[in-house]
This record gives structure tokens, sequence and C-alpha cells, in this order.
């Protein structure tokens, strides 16, 4: 048991990996997937706020902190992503849950949100952008396709030593010393993810997303048009966007209501790319509103 109440359960067997996650809370699945470089504890604030009325579950990726690194690249493809979100809401003994996402656990739950509708009771996501409107912006802006060149990087070889030298520094600077600055983070906080990027062949299967992804290698397959089994997305969704976020141009968001005609739209002026950091009440509070609705 954590001192702050998560019951931690050393993982779930599901696509032939154990998932490491921490839950709380009874009632209705809320099922909760991050990005690069997080954790589990991007969540910490959602987490203990949501158990109040939910049951939280939140999940360390494959390939993340504490859960099974698959070495082939060809283990990060995207259906077999989709099929760990899948298994994991069967395994909770559940049909359908809110799915809250950010950054690549976002580009997953797009991509389940469009495979399997049925088990997206409610979408939540945070600087994730439309796949639609994320290769258009690609193909048509050249900010965002500067924006995403770090892709190019982290699809190298030996990215991951890079990443990983004089303690992680780049990762540092990148995640944890700016939210230190703006008093989001804590060097306590700082730790634990330090402490998870150095897990035994973490970095390198992290890195491995990038590398399985279908914009591989970047600078050819920029222009590579998107390919998901509906055009729609039915259910009620909320998006809650960071204005300041350096990873993707605000113009992702131009259009969005074509795919997903039930959105709920949130900016955040001078935020950046991980609201649930750096906003806590006011992303607990929107995310209230849009499902008490």
């Amino acid at each position: 048991m954590f001192k702050d109440g998560y019951v931690k359960v050393n993982d779930v067997k599901v696509n032939d990996v154990n998932l490491h996650y921490v839950t709380k809370g009874e009632g209705e699945l809320m099922l909760f997937l991050h990005g690069f470089p997080y954790f589990w504890y991007t969540w910490h604030h959602q987490l203990e706020e949501f158990s109040k009325d939910y049951r939280v579950v939140a999940v360390d990726m494959r390939g993340y902190n504490l859960s099974d690194k698959p070495e082939e690249i060809s283990s990060y493809s995207m259906p077999i992503l989709m099929e760990d979100v899948k298994q994991l809401i069967e395994a909770f003994g559940e049909k359908e849950c809110v799915l809250v996402a950010h950054d690549w656990g976002g580009a997953v739950a797009w991509a389940f949100a469009y495979t399997y509708p049925q088990y997206v009771k409610n979408l939540v996501m945070f600087d994730a952008p439309h796949p639609y409107t994320f290769i258009r912006e690609l193909a048509e802006n050249p900010a965002q396709r500067e924006a995403s060149s770090y892709m190019s990087f982290f699809q190298q070889p030996n990215s991951q030593d890079e990443l990983l030298a004089n303690h992680s520094e780049k990762l540092r600077n990148m995640l944890t010393e700016p939210g230190i600055k703006k008093g989001y983070l804590t060097k306590e906080e700082e730790a634990k993810y330090v402490e998870a990027w150095n897990q035994p062949n973490a970095m390198k299967s992290m890195l491995n997303y990038y590398r399985a992804s279908s914009l591989y290698p970047f600078e050819e397959r920029v222009h590579k048009p998107v390919a998901l089994p509906h055009k729609v997305f039915e259910s009620p969704t909320l998006i809650v966007w960071g204005n300041a976020d350096e990873a993707f141009e605000n113009s992702n968001l131009d259009g969005i209501e074509e795919y997903v005609p039930n959105v709920t739209i949130h900016r955040l002026d001078g935020v950046g790319h991980a609201p649930q950091h750096e906003q806590p009440e006011k992303v607990n509070e929107f995310m209230r509103e849009f499902l008490s609705k």
C-alpha cells in the first residue's frame, strides 16, 4: 500500500506481457494511459480526485518503468499497443471505460477509440493531436514538422544512451527542470522520473514506440495518409490542451469537429505539454464538468 492510499498491484498479464499498474477506488473503470517519457505517476492528481467515484487504474505502458520490456521493435507497433488496452479493460472485468490519455498514450487512445469504439464510453485527451489533423499539419505546416523533428533523433539506434547520459540530463532539461522552476514538480518527483527512466532496458523500450511507429523514418513518412477503421468517433470526448505546448502546434485542433463531433475543448493559455501536471485543479474541474453531463 502506498502512503497516499494507492493499492499497488505487481502486474496484470495481458497480450503476453506483464503490465504494472496502480489502482484505487470502486465503481466504473477509468483507465489512464501516459505518454513519453512519463509513467503511471503523471496521473497522481487525477487518481486521487477521481478515485472518489471511479475505479481508477493507471498503468505503466509496455516498455516503461516496472512493466515488461519486450526486445523487438515490432512489439511496440500500434496494433499491439491497442490490444494491450483492450485486454486491460477485459482483465478488470469491464466491457467499457472512461479512457484518459496523454501524448503517446493519447496516440494509442485515439487509434483504440476508432478501432474499438464500443470499449470507450468517454474519451479524455491531454495534448495528444488527433491522427487526421496531426498528419495534415505534418504535411502542410512547416512549424509542426520542425516541432516534431525530435522524432528523427529518438528513432536513432543509440539515442537512449544520449538521453540517459549525465544522470538523464537531456530528459531532465526537457521535462522535470521546467516543472521545478514553475513550481508544479518537486525534486522528489524528479527523482521518481529519473528512477523510472533508468530501469533496465526502459529507455530503449520507450523509444521503440517511435521506431515502430508509422512515422519511421520520420523524414520520409510525414506525408503518409492515416488509415483508421472509422472517420468519426461519436462518443463524448474532452480535449484539454496547453496552448504553450512546444511539441504540437495549436492548429492541430482546427477542424477536429469533423472527426469528433461530440467534442468539448478547453485551452489553457501559458500551459505546456502536460496540463495534468501544470494545472491539476483546473484539469480536474474540466473533467468533473465533462463527466457529469
